[in-house]
């Protein structure tokens, strides 16, 4: 079955919500989902979903999103939440649908993402410690899961403490 990506469309936000309820045990990542929806965070173009063909119609299997965040004086982004239904885990969908927003991202001259998370995992897509760009978070955590990728436009800016959109307060 071929899986292909594509942005989020806004007929999407129901299944998109269902692919986090299905892929986490509660409702928090879903929820914080339908929050950066209404928030000044949100980029439409970052928004992306993988998804299969299934009965003549295109069910969505995987979402990815990058929305704003504030580094130090500047902005760059933050990969949050990622998640994919449990029947198309471990098949690469995942890899598909981060790299399809991370392509995104560089394609409109954004600079720089970040991610909390397995290190394993996102270095494969070039992840590497934040503070080796002088990058930091805004909780405590080892240094190897709070990553950062710098994007073809990155010129060594922006620099400094991140703070996150408002919707991530709650989760």
């Amino acid at each position: 079955m071929t899986v292909r990506t594509r942005v989020e469309q806004p007929s999407d936000a129901r299944a998109t919500r269902l692919v986090h309820m299905a892929a986490f045990p509660g409702p928090d990542e879903a929820d914080l989902v339908d929050a950066l929806r209404r928030d000044p965070s949100w980029v439409d173009e970052f928004s992306v979903v993988a998804v299969a063909p299934v009965d003549q119609r295109e069910l969505v299997v995987a979402h990815a999103l990058l929305t704003r965040l504030r580094i130090g004086q500047g902005q760059g982004l933050a990969l949050a939440p990622v998640a994919v239904a449990p029947e198309w885990q471990r098949k690469g969908v995942g890899r598909l649908v981060v790299r399809a927003a991370l392509d995104a991202a560089d394609a409109a001259g954004e600079r720089l993402v970040v991610v909390l998370g397995d290190p394993d995992y996102y270095g494969r897509f070039g992840f590497t410690p934040a503070s080796r760009h002088e990058v930091t978070g805004p909780f405590p955590v080892r240094d190897e899961y709070f990553q950062a990728l710098p994007l073809s436009a990155y010129d060594g800016k922006p620099r400094g403490l991140c703070r996150y959109p408002a919707p991530f307060d709650g989760v």
